[in-house]
């Protein structure tokens, strides 16, 4: 344990300005939301918004099942889900950064040289974990009671977000270990976030509603989730419910049974290596890396980006079936509810959709924010293969336009591949049932192609124009601009104005009758401009700033 200390400080000091960003992600948007709800709706607000949301699936699925409407309540269904997940990520990239990332980086290989003792750097990550938690966590705590919320539903919340942190940090310890770079681990762990969120989503869609659509039973999936863990702890719960923290003992197994493994794995393992070894690479390169027309380096960019790409697709496959086999059956489920089926009546009258409709436009509206980032992730990628290999790259009779170029059509075709992915599977598994919805789903799909656009430029503008901010700004742009467009109806009209700076509040609704493809058009317009900007900045500028 020798050098444990040192280890921590070091971890501390050089995520303190991370640490600074989460609190002000996690516990500015619970603070804000919770401001917002209280000044835009009294009691009978806060009732028809639980009843509106008992009546849709996709809402249940996004946000999560109500358990009354009480301010803390409707605060908790509207937030806790996105919360858990800003979390989750936050300790992901955490453990993964200090593993992981460092043993890639040669860092940790250097530390190991100095007197520490064998598990100084475990420890050291696990309590830096626990201490950049516990910070985000009890500001969280600290702005639910000073805006009057009951003291032991800010605890019960605060617990569910440790006990979620707490795990998925494990998670990301546990990639590190099994996967061979960083960027792998990452991958792995964020998809194991999503599962968590998805198979929360799925228990909430298909819960039982009260008779007064003030709460909603959630069905047996969400027993299966860390992020159901807590919700199903309802901290703000109106009676006959009341606050229970009994799932979060669960949180207690599943932290023991993970750090099981981790511990025993890293006492085995040597430095660099991992439980899946890297694959070796061939002798000889295929010829389709030197294939570069016009300067554009299509074939040593496409294999690049190939296992990023067929990741993306199999997540496109997954929540098509995920859509197409979901939405009859709930669907079904509210054909046994008079109530429901006249209010879900009333609301597909008003948006131009059915509960199916709605469903599957809701699981679209994640698929849109999967497949922007497939296209984002793929332009900044570009910034990394310039720091590592720039030089060699432009040795060859390749244009740093061309450069670009071949990354951002690449990224394109990644995302309308995930994108046909999904559209397909989902169209196909509904005709099996004998529900033809080919056009809708169509018609869904190409109202995400602008956020396709919007994202390619933001990638690309980065990589010109700020390459220094890539491994972060980007993300911040898109996870940060999704929640605004999700959080801004709720915080009243003084803050209406900040709904229109989300590219997502600019998309045509595919439901309605007459789509309004103004906003579409307009950001259209405004990629090719940010890309033909960011063209001409990047073959001007240094390839080593």
């Amino acid at each position: 344990m020798t050098g444990t200390g040192i280890l921590l400080a070091a971890a501390l000091r050089r995520d303190r300005l991370t640490v600074v960003l989460w609190v002000l992600g996690v516990a500015g948007l619970w603070a804000a939301v919770v401001g917002g709800v209280g000044a835009a709706f009294d009691e009978a607000g806060r009732r028809g918004l639980v009843a509106l949301l008992s009546a849709q699936p996709g809402l249940l699925l996004l946000r999560g099942a109500p358990s009354g409407t009480s301010l803390g309540a409707v605060m908790f269904v509207s937030t806790y889900a996105f919360l858990a997940v800003m979390v989750a990520f936050m300790m992901t990239f955490f453990a993964v950064r200090h593993s992981r990332g460092d043993e890639d980086a040669g860092r940790a290989e250097l530390v190991r040289g100095t007197a520490v003792g064998r598990w100084a750097p475990l420890v050291a990550i696990l309590v830096a974990g626990a201490i950049e938690l516990l910070v985000v966590c009890a500001a969280t705590f600290g702005a639910s009671v000073a805006l009057g919320l009951p003291v032991l539903g800010s605890l019960l919340l605060a617990a569910a977000l440790a006990g979620v942190g707490v795990t998925a940090m494990l998670v990301g310890l546990l990639a590190g270990q099994v996967l061979p770079t960083s960027r792998a681990a990452n991958g792995a762990a964020s998809l194991i976030v999503g599962a968590w969120f998805f198979v929360r989503g799925i228990g909430d869609a298909l819960g039982e509603p009260s008779a007064d659509l003030t709460r909603v039973e959630s069905a047996w999936p969400s027993w299966a989730s860390p992020i159901g863990w807590g919700a199903l702890a309802h901290p703000f719960a109106d009676e006959p419910w009341a606050p229970d923290g009994t799932p979060l003992l669960l949180f207690v197994a599943a932290a023991a049974a993970l750090a099981l493994v981790v511990v025993a794995l890293e006492s085995r393992r040597e430095l660099g290596r991992s439980l899946l070894p890297e694959r070796a690479g061939r002798g000889a390169g295929s010829a389709m890396l030197g294939w570069h027309p016009v300067g554009a380096p299509l074939g040593l960019t496409g294999r690049l980006l190939r296992g990023a790409t067929i990741g993306w697709v199999v997540v496109g496959v997954v929540m098509g079936v995920l859509a197409g086999r979901m939405a009859p059956i709930i669907a079904g489920a509210l054909d046994d509810n008079p109530t429901l089926r006249a209010l879900v009546a009333q609301l597909g009258e008003e948006g131009g959709g059915d509960s199916e409709g709605t469903f599957i436009t809701a699981i679209a509206g994640i698929l849109g924010v999967i497949a922007s980032a497939a296209a984002m992730q793929a332009v900044l990628r570009l910034r990394h293969e310039e720091q590592a290999h720039g030089e060699l790259v432009l040795a060859t009779p390749v244009r740093r336009s061309g450069w670009l170029g071949s990354h951002a059509l690449l990224g394109v075709l990644a995302a309308l591949a995930t994108l046909a992915a999904f559209t397909v599977v989902t169209g196909a598994s509904l005709a099996a049932d004998g529900d033809d919805r080919w056009g809708q789903l169509v018609a869904i799909a190409v109202t995400h192609l602008p956020l396709i656009a919007i994202y390619l430029a933001v990638g690309a503008a980065l990589v010109a124009f700020l390459p220094s901010t890539v491994a972060w700004l980007g993300w911040v742009l898109l996870i940060g601009l999704m929640l605004v467009g999700q959080f801004a109806p709720l915080l009243g009209d003084a803050w209406g104005w900040i709904e229109n700076l989300s590219p997502f509040h600019w998309i045509a609704n595919p439901l309605a009758a007459e789509p309004d493809w103004t906003g579409s058009w307009w950001l259209l317009g405004i990629a090719a401009a940010l890309l033909a900007a960011s063209a001409v900045r990047f073959r001007r500028r240094d390839a080593l700033v």
